[in-house]
């Protein structure tokens, strides 16, 4: 039984510039999930909770 659930892999997208596709990579990049990298930019807010999540994230994918 894992302790934590599986991080997810690179997202499955194609290169063709569509703005899913786009957003999918910018998240997954920063370590958010889709809806939260949406959210941020469409609220041009990012508070320090949610810098924490995703530096904690991206931390956590590379430490394994």
């Amino acid at each position: 039984m894992h302790l934590f659930a599986p991080l997810p892999g690179r997202p499955a997208c194609k290169i063709d510039g569509t703005p899913e596709d786009d957003a999918a990579v910018d998240a997954w990049s920063e370590g958010a999930t889709v809806d939260e990298w949406l959210e941020s930019e469409r609220t041009g807010v990012v508070t320090l909770s949610m810098r924490v999540k995703w530096w904690w994230r991206r931390t956590r994918r590379v430490l394994r």
